[in-house]
């Protein structure tokens, strides 16, 4: 019997033993025991598996004890019962362990009675069976393998289960039907199984002369054939190479064992013959010699072989040699040489050795008596420099094979050193010198700098490497170096304080951090206050930590270095803060600290705010409770960061709440532990944030999702809910008790209505991952069922959302389906589907669901048949399709329903159903595109043009219409029509193929139990199959393609690994059939225009199973390969798609997937000859074809970039690891650059002679980095040709030319190339090339830049080139026509000025001097004539001076700087003022301080005379970026022109007023204006600054482009905080008014959707408060937005809360939304256009922001008896607004009060408009009633308003009530923002 009907049996003998007295108690438990064992077995996900093993093996220990007192007959069913679930693991590992802990501990007291059931069960396997299946095998394994018993009986038994293994692997090897791949690989498995197990019992049978050795000996010729190749599966051929390793360790003398090693090397080397293993003869035959038998077999005995073997003498060698040396060694390197694509292993074999090597070393010294390792040795110099070669392999897995060889061998060094007293070891420095020669971006060399730090000591590193710490820093701030730098500096920490603790016993740890901050406290103390956020981030994840691990002394050096202000310290600050507190678990709260953790925590910079809060919540126990303090500052942090946009910090700060919340949860479950419940624990549980989603329905993206983000937080750490997708974070076992004293106390309500309600909104939203995490929290935590009539509802929203045109709203409408389905029960159901009241109690929830919306597609199919447009704009057909994807694909029962007996074959007819339907509308979509309806339309293989797609598409809409179709009207823009059409068909072909997709992947694997067919027929896969080959060659729109394409890579990947060959087939088909139509030609292009063609190709191989070699892929690109090397025809046709131009595009499609990654790689020599020629070819096609596969090979080859710059040293890998890993490569290359040699020379007839591929083959080198080789490293070869090319006559090859030498020269022969190049360089007088000059020139210049970059040249090597360099020094005078040649020589000089004597630069600034002399006011230019280059050279000129002047010395030429700014060429003084912006160099004070003057005095002209707009723009930019800190020196000197200074800004708001400046110059001139107002502390000129404040307010408005809004927000940034404190100051009213105006600017900047915006108008929020606060402190901290916006309106109710406009101006921030129309408009549901119109503003959050003005209108309205003309303004808003007030309130109650409307009540529960419209009524109405009290008590009448503010209160409460029943009436909190902002926002 099976599990289940021994479970059965069982279950009922125990209740009927149960009914005896004294054995209840024991019978009871034994029931809850087989409950969870059927429930083991029940589950279909493997951690609800698991667990319910783990709690029926605990329950089985607690009986134990009773069972031992039973008979064995009442113990008997048991034993069965848990055997047969036994059986039936034996796929999983860890079930079976566990139930084999069971079966010991039954064994315990019955050991006989299981022993004899396990013996009849292992004895039914192999029972009237010749052959094993792979089950049966699989047992068998497991029983050896983990059970004690089950070893037992086939020890006993081993003679007729080798017979039977022996029968079937003979049968799997001979029968090609019965040759699969899982078969053999079992069967060589059990082998290996036997042969380790049971060796005493496999010994005779090998080495022994006994009757039964012809079974083993049949078994052994078996292995063999596997490991020569017989069966295709790598993983079979490895294990077969183990299992013949093992049963070499049977031999019982170790010389035997070597013996039979000999021979089976023999074979390999030799070929067939008989074989001589002990005293077994083997006839072989080899298959196919691939190469990997030798891998196989040598890394099996690496593996397993035992060292007495390995390392025994070999008698039939010359003396003194062993197997591992003299036999395995040749073995290992020959196949470490072999380039096959087998990389990974030649790595591990490699790495195996030396590890063998390591253990086996006493005995090898004992048969060699001489080192291995000396120093002339050749086994060390190839070890050596296969590590060095294999070092940045890019294979996957291979770094931790050198990582492990690097350790291995210089452990194998030392060793024998030690063992034959060498003192000196030369290879370490060899190493170290090897480590320090690479360039620092090389990530393989840190690994080796950590293996050798003990052998060579860190003071000896440190002294030898000065330039480490610097390094370390560089790879900080380099994303994948970071673990790497890590892992260094940890490693010299540890071995330091190991050393120096070693040194000083006595030592106290401040010694020890003194100690440690000699070396490390200015590196580490840089890092932490770095500007470069990543760099400082790194510092302290990495860097930080472990210093304060080490050296806990340290923290008070760090902290005095982290003291200031801004935000770098700041950051610092909190980081080390962070560290101390993980450490010690204590966080100071001292006045000063909480002050700066305040400023920290409402800082603008997002890594503050985090870091900061980071440090609140974390804790180095999660029992720790909150203290009240943190909890304070969560709930002031958190309303205030809901909004932000970075996704990152919106998870962070998840991952921080979920952290506080850990420690919420268990300091809450300790303290009830431990019955001590106090105020404390209940404030804890009120601090849990599940209120933040009531609060962001209705608001924006940012928001939702973050207080999803929050409730996910909560549910997960704060419910008992377990998830089995986790493997970690589950609830603790006593939750429950905790969340039922929370509720007692009325907390942690998770579950509320309001919540419910509020989740139900985010189902609808428009965005998907708002929607998705809604339902998944839904699903997840909520309960089982929603209520009935919510339910209802829904479902009635979610047909109309489905039946939507719109794409969101679809797809929104298909997660409410899902979601529905796995929420409702079987009462839900009847009221769902009332016509089948009967049914839904007998079908599956899932069934029901898919039933109905098939009938729907069904029925918009029939529409769309009728009327295509009709239907797209009402019942499109996507949103079905997306539910029934949904339904059926992402809900887990559905699969356990279809396995199920009486709903398999409704499944089965509903699924054939579906798939002939999505058949039928495919080809309908599709035959509407090209004008062909119906199902059998005849359509041409080809996709039609777009122009015949609107034209058919244009044809259906009038025939919708009724019109004719006219002629000659084209359009340019599309129609609604046309796009309705468009989206249809595109969307619907789109959720077609993930349908069929996701339905193949998941149905495929499951088999009904009545047989082991599949659930449906393969014609139904057939018809899948040709469903998605129409779409992908039919198609051209890439978001179907691409949708189609992850449903076709599904569908291949599940077919092809289906053990059914017929199944198999399917994508094999298609893929010869597509190859079969792309060597065909064609009559339009479907590769250039219809992305589907080439997809097809990449799915097919894709899903291909990459351990099994990946055949197709081989056939694939061979077929490709051969088809786009066939030449041309001679009379091609340029219109039609080349096969040649299409093989090329396949290619390129199948090197961009990420799915096929390394199997690509042994093709890339091929592709890329190929490519090469292609670049030659006469057809354009070919050409770009070819260089778009030269990208996708580039990247594939080199990695994705990780810089900006395209030759930045930080991409790609050396051109040692380049050529190592490619060797064909090379010679590639090297023979394309010789041939471009030859072709090049003089121009014939004003020809050049081209070489296409040049280009290409140049910026591949150029992508390469440079090594640390010596000359003869491998790509010296390209030395030679590059240099050649510098005298090419084109200008982009020679450039090229310089960016290729630089990787391929070796950085240490930098200085003698430098200096022959500099020698090579012509003497004045003598005739040379001025091409070869200017491109030896180039190629100095870069190799100079990257010496100057990594500090790879001494600064002897500098002196040195730079002497060479100054005798030609007439590169740069006029005596050298050519400007470019002159421009490259002064920019090399530039990057060596530092080396120069002071002559040669005395020399040369006479030469700068007098060619700028010319461009001087005053001065009359030299007559010349116009010369190709001189532009470029006036600007390197320029920009030479600018930097001298710049420089310590370079006092003496700032004058020269600023009078070239004042009257020079146009082209200088821009190059002077780029300068200035691009800031580059630090600038002295001395030139920062005239260039501001010089540019203030010429303001007024450069205004005046200059009608340039571009050159306006840069000069007004340089002003304002040269004046952003003014100085005191400034501001005197702008006294003196204040008269001129008013008239530019004057000029300024004139030009801006009328002009039409353009966006930039406006942004610009604003800045400028602002400017000009802070300089000038006089200049009050109220015209002036109201015409300023009206431009501000025109381009501050939400619609306006995001340069106005940014130049507003600058401008705001700039001046208006200083607005602000004169209005004060003056309490001019208006001033005042101004004053006002600005803030109310920035309170629309500050709601603004541009991130920059916001953040220039935080600054100004800043600004204000600060001027505003009473801190006597300069600097401040720049704000959050969103304190930022609380601190204005703080402002503007503290100080200018008299002021008339201020009630005015925030009335004005309330939405203007009618309640009843947009009610109204819902009601009529009205068509649905496609698009829905964009909000101006997308960021802002209007009802949000109507809470928090709230409380601040009603502090206003409380002070208006002490103000007349705020009184004034109320009673005209009281009469203005009040009646639309109390007539939406009365219309609201109404609507919402209707029970018939339930689905519109949902739709409004997702509108963000009725959120907002119904936030604002409420808001505005309890503003009413405030300000009638306010009225009453001073008795003026309302008359306009007909009740009194108590009857309105009322009416209020009511309405926020029934509101609150549907999910809309938000909560205010009035003292929100009210509280003193100064305690937690204060300048540092």
């Amino acid at each position: 019997m099976g599990a289940a009907q021994e479970a059965q049996a069982c279950l009922a003998f125990y209740r009927g033993l149960g009914r005896r007295e004294p054995l209840q108690d024991l019978c009871r438990a034994v029931l809850a025991f087989l409950d969870k064992l059927e429930q083991f077995a029940g589950g279909s996900v493997k951690r609800c598996k698991d667990k319910n093993l783990e709690e029926a093996l605990l329950l089985f220990q607690e009986m134990s004890k009773g069972l031992r007192e039973l008979e064995d007959a009442d113990v008997l069913p048991l034993v069965r019962c848990v055997l047969a679930f036994q059986m039936e693991t034996t796929s999983s590992s860890s079930s079976f362990h566990k139930l084999e802990q069971i079966v010991t501990k039954l064994s315990e007291s019955k050991e006989s009675l299981v022993a004899e059931e396990v013996d009849k069960l292992m004895s039914s396997l192999t029972e009237y069976k010749q052959v094993l299946s792979p089950g049966d095998l699989q047992t068998v394994c497991m029983f050896i393998e983990d059970s004690r018993l089950g070893r037992h009986h086939w020890r006993l038994g081993l003679a007729p289960l080798l017979l039977r293994v022996a029968a079937t692997l003979n049968l799997v090897l001979q029968d090609p039907t019965a040759r699969s791949e899982e078969w053999s690989y079992i069967t060589v498995k059990t082998c290996l199984q036997l042969f380790q197990a049971m060796p005493k019992e496999v010994s005779p049978l090998v080495w022994s002369e006994v009757e039964n050795s012809g079974i083993l000996q049949s078994i052994l010729g078996s292995l063999l054939q596997v490991v020569m190749g017989q069966t295709a599966n790598k993983d079979a051929r490895l294990l077969a190479g183990t299992a013949v390793s093992m049963l070499v360790n049977t031999a019982a003398e170790p010389e035997r064992g070597a013996r039979a090693v000999l021979t089976l090397f023999q074979l390999v080397d030799q070929g067939p013959g008989e074989l001589r293993f002990g005293e077994l003869k083997v006839e072989t035959s080899v298959l196919s010699s691939d190469g990997l038998e030798r891998l196989v077999l040598t890394r099996g005995l690496l593996t397993c072989c035992k060292k007495e073997i390995l390392s025994c003498r070999l008698d039939s060698f010359p003396p003194q040699a062993c197997l591992l040396l003299d036999v395995l060694f040749p073995a290992v390197w020959a196949v470490s040489e072999e380039q096959k694509d087998y990389h990974y292993y030649r790595f591990q074999v490699f790495s195996l050795w030396l590890q063998r090597i390591l253990e086996c070393l006493p005995e090898i010294w004992k048969v060699k008596e001489s080192r291995m390792l000396a120093e002339t040795s050749e086994l060390l110099h190839r070890l050596s420099q296969f590590i060095w070669n294999n070092a940045e392999s890019p294979v996957e897995g291979a770094s931790e094979f050198i990582h492990s060889s690097f350790q291995h061998l210089l452990e194998i060094y030392r060793l024998e050193c030690h063992h034959f007293k060498d003192l000196e070891r030369p290879l370490y420095e060899q190493f170290l010198q090897r480590i320090m020669a690479m360039p620092w971006q090389v990530k393989a060399r840190y690994f080796p700098l950590c293996a050798i730090l003990p052998y060579v000591g860190t003071e000896k590193v440190l002294d030898t490497y000065k330039d480490l710490p610097q390094h370390l820093l560089n790879c900080l701030a380099t994303n994948h170096l970071c673990p790497a730098a890590s892992d260094v500096y940890k490693t010299i920490l540890q071995q330091q304080r190991k050393h120096w603790i070693k040194g000083e016993e006595h030592a106290t740890e401040e010694q020890l951090a003194q100690k440690w901050a000699l070396h490390w406290l200015p590196t580490l103390a840089s890092a932490l206050t770095s500007p470069i956020s990543f760099l400082q981030s790194n510092a302290s994840n990495y860097l930080l930590v472990w210093t304060l691990r080490l050296f806990p002394a340290s923290y008070a050096l760090l902290a005095e270095s982290c003291s200031g202000g801004d935000s770098a310290h700041l950051r610092a600050w909190v980081a080390l803060l962070s560290g101390r507190k993980i450490i010690t678990g204590a966080l100071p709260l001292d006045g000063e600290t909480l002050e700066r953790l305040c400023c920290c925590l409402h800082s603008r910079e997002e890594s503050i705010r985090l870091a900061a809060l980071g440090l609140l919540c974390c804790s180095p126990r999660t029992n720790q409770a909150l203290s009240e303090v943190e909890v304070r500052l969560l709930k002031e942090f958190l309303p205030l960061n809901l909004n932000c946009d970075s996704s990152s910090f919106r998870q962070l700060l998840q991952a921080a709440v979920k952290k506080a919340l850990v420690r919420l949860r268990d300091s809450t479950l300790s303290r009830l532990r431990s019955k001590t419940q106090s105020k404390a624990t209940e404030h804890s549980t009120s601090a849990a944030p599940e209120g933040a989603l009531a609060q962001a329905v209705g608001s924006n993206y940012q928001r939702k999702k973050t207080a999803l983000l929050l409730l996910a937080a909560v549910l997960e750490t704060c419910t008992d809910t377990w998830s089995p997708a986790r493997k970690k974070g589950q609830p603790p076992q006593n939750m429950a008790a905790l969340l039922s004293w929370a509720r007692q106390k009325g907390c942690w309500d998770f579950f509320s209505r309001s919540n419910l309600l509020a989740l139900l909104s985010c189902l609808q939203d428009s965005t998907n991952e708002v929607r998705e995490l809604a339902s998944e929290l839904l699903i997840r935590y909520f309960p089982p069922a929603f209520p009935e009539p919510i339910a209802v509802a829904l479902f009635e929203r979610a047909q109309e959302a489905v039946s939507s045109p719109r794409v969101q709203e679809a797809e929104a409408g298909a997660v409410l389906m899902k979601t529905i389905l796995q929420k409702s029960d079987s009462s839900t159901l009847k009221r769902l589907f009332p016509e089948g009241k009967a049914a839904p109690t007998l079908q599956h929830r899932g069934l029901c669901f898919a039933r109905y919306l098939l009938s729907m597609l069904q029925a918009h199919y029939a529409m769309a048949c009728q009327d295509l447009l009709q239907a797209a704009s009402t019942n499109p057909m996507h949103g079905v399709m997306a539910a029934l994807r949904r339904c059926l694909l992402e809900v887990p029962e559905g699969a356990v329903s279809m396995l199920k007996g009486v709903h398999v074959q409704s499944w089965q007819e509903l699924l054939s159903r579906l798939v002939a339907l999505l058949g039928d509308i495919s080809t309908f979509l599709l035959g509407v595109l090209q004008s062909r309806q119906g199902p059998n339309a005849n359509q041409p293989a080809a996709a039609p043009s777009f122009a015949d797609m609107i034209n058919a598409i244009g044809s259906l809409i009038m025939l919708g219409k009724g019109l004719e179709q006219q002629d000659g009207e084209d359009s340019i823009l599309l129609s609604e029509e046309h796009n309705l059409i468009l989206t249809c068909c595109w969307v619907s072909v789109k959720e077609i193929g993930l349908l069929l997709g996701g339905l193949v992947e998941k149905i495929l694997p499951l088999a009904p139990t009545t047989g082991p067919e599949p659930l449906l027929p393969l014609t139904v896969f057939k018809m899948a199959a040709r469903v998605f080959q129409e779409v992908l060659l039919k198609c051209r729109h890439w978001g179907a393609v691409e949708g189609c394409s992850m449903g076709f890579t599904k569908f291949c990947t599940a077919l092809l690994n289906h053990p059914r060959a017929e199944l198999q087939a399917v994508p094999r088909t298609m893929l010869a059939q597509g190859l079969e139509l792309l060597s065909g030609p064609r009559s339009s292009s479907i590769t250039r225009r219809a992305a589907g063609f080439p997809m097809l190709f990449l799915c097919i191989v894709g899903g291909e199973d990459p351990s099994k070699g990946r055949p197709l892929l081989a056939y694939c690109i061979q077929t490709l390969l051969a088809l786009a090397n066939t030449p041309l025809p001679q009379n091609w046709d340029q219109t039609l798609d080349l096969p040649q131009v299409s093989a090329l595009h396949v290619l390129q499609t199948l090197v961009r997937g990420s799915g096929l990654g390394a199997a690509l790689l042994q093709y890339v020599p091929p592709m890329m000859a190929l490519l090469l020629k292609a670049l030659g070819s006469s057809s354009w096609a070919m050409r770009n074809a070819a260089i778009q596969l030269f990208s996708a090979l580039t990247a594939r080859v080199l990695g994705p970039k990780r810089s900006r710059e395209d030759s930045c040293a930080q991409d790609g890998v050396s051109p040692q690891a380049f050529f190592s890993r490619y060797p064909q490569l090379r010679e590639i290359l090297l023979g394309e650059l010789h041939s471009a040699l030859e072709t090049a020379g003089e121009p014939e007839g004003g020809r050049f002679h081209l070489c296409p591929s040049l280009h290409a083959i140049l910026t591949l080198l150029a992508k390469l980095q440079p090594g640390a080789d010596g000359l003869s490293s491998i790509s010296t070869c390209f030395l030679e040709p590059l240099l050649q090319l510098a005298g090419n006559p084109i200008y982009a090859v020679r450039v090229m030319a310089a960016k290729a030498l630089v990787p391929v020269v070796p950085t240490a022969e930098y200085g003698k190339l430098l200096l022959r190049l500099a020698g090579d360089l012509a003497k004045q007088g003598s005739v040379l090339s001025h091409n070869t000059l200017h491109g030896h020139l180039l190629q100095i210049r870069a190799l100079l830049a990257y010496a100057a970059d990594t500090n790879c040249l001494s600064a002897d090597a500098m002196l040195s080139v730079a002497h060479q360099l100054e005798g030609q020094f007439w590169l740069v005078t006029p005596s050298q026509q050519c400007p470019l040649i002159r421009s490259a020589y002064l920019q090399v000089i530039s990057l060596l000025v530092g080396s120069c004597t002071q002559g040669f630069a005395k020399r040369l600034q006479e030469v700068v001097s007098s060619e700028l002399d010319n461009f001087r006011p005053g001065q009359k230019a030299r007559s010349s004539k116009l010369q190709v280059g001189s532009a470029v050279f006036h600007q390197v000129i320029t920009h030479f001076l600018c930097k001298e002047a710049a420089s310590p010395a370079g006092a003496e030429r700032v004058g020269a700087v600023c009078l070239l700014l004042q009257g020079a060429d146009v082209d200088i003084q821009s190059a002077i003022l780029m300068w200035v912006i691009e800031g580059e160099e630090e600038r002295s004070k001395d030139l920062e301080k005239s260039l501001q003057l010089t540019l203030l005095e010429n303001l007024k002209s450069v205004l005046q005379g200059r009608r340039d707009k571009e050159f306006l723009k840069l000069y007004l930019e340089a002003l304002v970026h040269l004046c952003r800190s003014p100085s005191s020196q400034t501001q005197d000197v702008f006294h003196k022109l204040l008269g001129p200074a008013a008239a530019c800004v004057d000029v300024l708001l004139s030009m801006v007023e009328t002009e039409s400046p353009g966006p930039d110059l406006l942004f610009q001139a604003l800045s400028v204006i602002s400017l000009l107002f802070v300089l000038g502390s006089k200049l009050r000129d109220y015209p002036l600054l109201e015409r300023w404040c009206v431009m501000l307010e025109r381009c501050s408005r939400s619609i306006s482009s995001e340069v106005l809004r940014l130049a507003a927000a600058r401008s705001l940034k700039l001046a208006g905080a200083d607005v602000v404190q004169s209005a004060l100051e003056a309490s001019c009213p208006s001033l005042l008014l101004v004053a006002v105006r600005v803030m109310d600017m920035g309170i629309y900047l500050l709601q603004d959707e541009d991130q920059e915006v916001r953040r220039e108008a935080s600054v100004f929020a800043s600004l204000v408060q600060h001027m505003s606060g009473v801190q006597s402190q300069d600097s401040c901290v720049f704000i959050q937005g969103n304190r930022g916006l609380v601190c204005l309106l703080h402002v503007l109710l503290e100080k200018f809360w008299g002021c008339q406009d201020t009630f005015e101006f925030l009335l004005r921030h309330l939405p203007t939304l009618d309640l009843s129309n947009i009610l109204t408009e819902l009601e009529a549901n009205k068509a649905v256009s496609l698009y829905k119109e964009d909000e101006p503003n997308v960021f802002a959050e209007p009802a949000v922001l109507s809470r928090l003005l709230l409380p601040f209108l009603l502090q206003l309205l409380d002070r208006v008896p002490a103000a007349t003309r705020l009184c004034d303004f109320t009673q005209r808003w009281l009469k203005a607004t009040g009646p639309s007030i109390l007539h939406n309130l009365q219309y609201c109650k109404h609507w919402w009060g209707q029970d018939a409307i339930a689905s519109l009540h949902m739709k409004a529960l997702g509108c963000a408009k009725v959120h907002a419209a119904v936030t604002a009524l409420l808001v505005k109405a309890t503003l009413l009633a405030h300000a009638l009290d306010g009225l009453e008590r001073t008795h003026i009448s309302a008359s306009e308003i007909h009740c009194t503010s108590q009857e309105l209160r009322s009416e209020l409460v009511l309405v926020q009530e029934l509101l609150a029943q549907h999910g809309m009436a938000p909560t205010f909190s009035l003292d929100y923002g009210i509280t003193d902002i100064r305690c937690s926002v204060r300048p540092v």
